[in-house]
């Protein structure tokens, strides 16, 4: 039985003189029809490297893959790839960078999987598409592209960056900075997800839940990242500015401070008793997340107002004024904030085990102690994050304090009311500036959370 030829004998032998014949037979049907110059200089370069290294491979021993390889890009940039080039030196560079790409391809097809191969042919022709096709003039994009392509297709997560990279500067334009950079957060948490139990379904529903965190999130970026840092500057040194900021942290910050007297006492109870329209209370706390903030503010006024009964006689008794006052900002403050501090305050309470507290009562402390002494402090980290977001909640409402006491202005009112008078271009500084105050003192918040104690389950049962 004869021996069956090489695969490598095959494509020396046989499918070598049969593209180098072609190349030659298709560039002198290109030029007699009118297409090119028989003689042009970088085509008859092209063909006559195409049959050196045809005669090579036939002759010799070369890498039989590769040298095909060559002489088959060789003749179709010749015939087909060189017209897509606005020049000559363009024409040559595309050349040696897809010579460089088909070499990564041939050693990803000798040592990685399968998969590698197909991502990377594909990668390869939408690179193609955008560059040369979709976008005018892109044909260095596409070279460096290319490049980029090559470093980073033997490694799934390097090769994600890069397409973040290239569809951030192509598709995401002018927003390109904001969309790689928000991307990149969301692979990185991709990336590093790990589960006690793997489950593929788990990594689908975090790479949904990351989708609609980028949704969420991409607003944010584009005022954080769209303003320079002079008009950032010059938003802090308005002083209508700096005082509508300044009153909105004292008034956050006195309703907060309100909350935690009432709220906590309130939670505790909630998680420690059971009783008659428990569930009804629960819910009735939840009203202020239900309704409007237009319709809070103006049941808030329509009690609290001065020329209303509540209103008229706290007045008329004490002198004490809400609407317009920095007093009817924090009552709306507090009513919209309500219900984040005592949700969370009640769900830390809930975590404590009771028999800490009957313990420390049969050594002798008191109901008001064990709770000082043991319920708080095991909940404190819950109770603060609590009081965080209540806190942002109460520094970030508008309609609420906007039909209560619309002045003094607080952040959220000064900027309504530049962007009616002054238009959206005027007023994004502002927005930007305010954006990035607001998540520096949020951040600030959340770290002093995470520098509390903190107590888990588990960790009562060792």
């Amino acid at each position: 039985m004869p021996a069956q030829p090489h695969p490598a004998d095959i494509l020396r032998r046989r499918l070598v003189p049969v593209l180098c014949l072609l190349h030659v037979l298709f560039h002198l049907a290109g030029a007699a029809a009118g297409r090119y110059e028989l003689w042009q200089p970088f085509l008859i370069i092209l063909l006559a490297a195409n049959l050196a290294i045809g005669w090579w491979l036939y002759t010799g021993s070369g890498d039989a893959l590769t040298g095909t390889g060559v002489v088959l890009l060789v003749a179709a940039h010749g015939l087909i790839g060189h017209h897509l080039a606005p020049t000559a030196v363009a024409s040559a560079a595309m050349l040696l960078g897809n010579l460089l790409t088909m070499y990564v391809g041939i050693k990803l097809f000798q040592h990685c999987s399968r998969l590698h191969l197909v991502l990377f042919t594909l990668s390869y022709l939408a690179l193609f598409f955008i560059f040369v096709k979709a976008l005018d003039h892109a044909e260095p994009l596409f070279l460096l592209a290319l490049l980029g392509l090559a470093a980073t297709a033997k490694d799934f997560k390097l090769l994600s960056y890069f397409w973040v990279l290239v569809l951030s500067f192509t598709l995401a334009q002018p927003f390109a900075w904001q969309t790689a950079l928000l991307s990149f957060f969301i692979l990185k948490m991709l990336f590093t997800a790990k589960a006690e139990v793997s489950a593929r379904i788990t990594m689908v529903f975090l790479a949904l839940g990351l989708v609609l965190l980028f949704l969420v999130l991409f607003p944010v970026a584009v005022m954080v990242m769209g303003e320079s840092a002079y008009n950032l500057i010059n938003v802090f040194k308005d002083k209508d500015i700096l005082a509508a900021v300044g009153i909105t942290l004292l008034t956050a910050t006195i309703a907060t401070l309100f909350l935690a007297l009432l709220s906590i006492p309130l939670a505790y109870a909630l998680a420690r008793l059971h009783f008659w329209g428990k569930s009804l209370l629960l819910s009735v706390i939840d009203i202020p997340i239900i309704i409007p903030q237009s319709v809070a503010g103006i049941a808030l006024l329509k009690v609290l107002g001065k020329q209303q009964i509540v209103g008229g006689m706290l007045f008329d008794a004490f002198g004490i004024r809400f609407d317009g006052t920095l007093l009817g900002i924090v009552a709306a403050q507090i009513f919209v904030a309500l219900p984040f501090f005592v949700k969370s305050a009640m769900a830390a309470f809930e975590n404590v085990p009771l028999h800490y507290e009957l313990a420390a009562r049969t050594l002798g402390a008191g109901s008001f102690s064990a709770f000082w002494r043991i319920a708080l402090p095991l909940a404190a980290r819950g109770v603060f994050l609590g009081a965080v977001i209540a806190w942002a909640r109460a520094a970030g409402e508008f309609g609420a304090v906007f039909f209560i006491a619309a002045f003094p202005e607080t952040a959220p009112i000064a900027v309504y009311t530049r962007f009616m008078s002054l238009g959206l271009a005027e007023t994004a500084p502002i927005v930007s500036a305010l954006l990035l105050f607001s998540l520096f003192m949020f951040f600030l918040l959340q770290l002093s959370v995470r520098l509390l104690p903190s107590w888990h389950p588990e960790e009562g049962k060792r």
